[in-house]
């Protein structure tokens, strides 16, 4: 009995192993005969990181890391997540950039920017004006996803790694 209690509890193991490795983390050597019976998992692999970018075992690190401040110049890389807000220098016509969702195939960011100055191409483009008080401003959206670009005014928008909860996003000015 206690033999088969040690291989049940080894074989679990060796599953569980086998369940969370992907292209990062597994072995070049199979890790016993029990993972080939395993069904092939159908995830897409992440997209390649940039030269720009470091990879790690948790995805790639972007140049300005985490740091949304320097997106300030528009000429940034960074690591971002949902409700994160970019605020961007008034010359490129563009106040704010916020993520509004990550998804499996794309990001949602959504646009604040002046009145009849915002210009937008990518996909799932949506632009409206108001005005309040005699305040007036453009909102909007667009969908972001790897391999895709997108422009704002003068403004690049390239996404080089999606995953789960983070994205890295990549703005350069035109």
């Amino acid at each position: 009995m206690p033999t088969l209690v040690r291989f049940t509890a080894t074989a679990l193991l060796v599953v569980v192993a086998a369940a969370c490795a992907d292209s990062r983390t597994a072995p070049s050597t199979p890790l016993s005969a029990a993972t080939d019976t395993l069904p092939p998992t159908t995830d897409t692999p992440p997209p390649t990181p940039t030269a720009s970018m470091r990879p790690s075992a948790t995805g790639p690190h972007p140049a300005d890391g985490s740091s949304l401040a320097s997106c300030k110049d528009a000429d940034c890389e960074v690591e971002v997540r949902a409700g994160d807000r970019l605020r961007i220098d008034k010359r490129f016509g563009v106040q704010r950039l916020t993520i509004s969702s990550l998804d499996p195939d794309e990001v949602t960011i959504a646009l604040l920017g002046f009145t009849g100055g915002l210009q937008v191409e990518g996909a799932n483009v949506s632009i409206t004006g108001s005005c309040v008080n005699g305040r007036c401003r453009d909102e909007g959206k667009l969908s972001l996803a790897p391999g895709r670009s997108a422009r704002i005014n003068n403004l690049r928008l390239e996404l080089p790694y999606l995953s789960g909860d983070h994205a890295v996003l990549r703005l350069t000015p035109r």
